[in-house]
């Protein structure tokens, strides 16, 4: 695991009844929190050679911004998994595509991506059965800190189904033909 804070320490509890051997890195976490865990410090090198997975669990910083590129990969078993639920930019796509394509690693599973939605043109889209792509979740989760999120969504619905524009629509560009087919039309009864 890259990255032992607050997710990656419930990951690490999550999997604790499995009892598989668990190493992470994670330099800005206090050592006692790896003993408490019952997981094995190491270097970020000795993870990427060691491990069978490599779960992402890091914030987004200039440090961190494509921290599993090419080289990283390189470092991998070929029988590694990638996982990413942390940070699209974390991964540097092309090269796990790469990766993935040559056979360097197995698979990688991934519920973030560097542009979101990932686009239909996508190469990991291509990869079959090596990757399996997920829209984000943590909104799901009702202890995510996501609360304000919800009163958002429930607001855009709701205008949609009166018939107004939500103020945050993501791709503009379908408004026009939006409001040729429902502007003021309001599925709520009232309009």
């Amino acid at each position: 695991m890259v990255g032992l804070g607050r997710i990656g320490s419930r990951v690490a509890a999550l999997l604790t009844p499995w009892r598989v051997r668990i190493v992470a890195y994670d330099p800005y976490v206090p050592r006692d929190r790896f003993a408490l865990l019952g997981v094995h410090s190491v270097d970020c090198q000795e993870l990427l050679q060691q491990s069978d997975v490599v779960s992402y669990h890091v914030v987004l910083t200039d440090e961190t911004r494509r921290m599993c590129g090419a080289e990283e990969l390189a470092l991998m078993k070929p029988s590694a998994v990638v996982i990413n639920t942390s940070r699209g930019a974390l991964v540097d796509e092309f090269a796990l595509t790469e990766a993935l394509e040559q056979q360097q690693i197995t698979g990688a599973a991934l519920d973030v991506f560097e542009d979101e939605p990932l686009a239909e043109e996508s190469a990991l889209r291509r990869l079959e059965q090596k990757v399996l792509l997920s829209p984000r979740m943590v909104a799901s989760n009702l202890e995510s800190g996501l609360k304000p999120g919800v009163g958002w969504a429930t607001e855009s619905v709701l205008q949609s189904l009166r018939g107004e524009v939500p103020d945050n629509v993501y791709n503009r560009e379908v408004i026009p033909r939006w409001l040729d087919r429902f502007d003021g039309l309001s599925l709520l009864g009232t309009t």
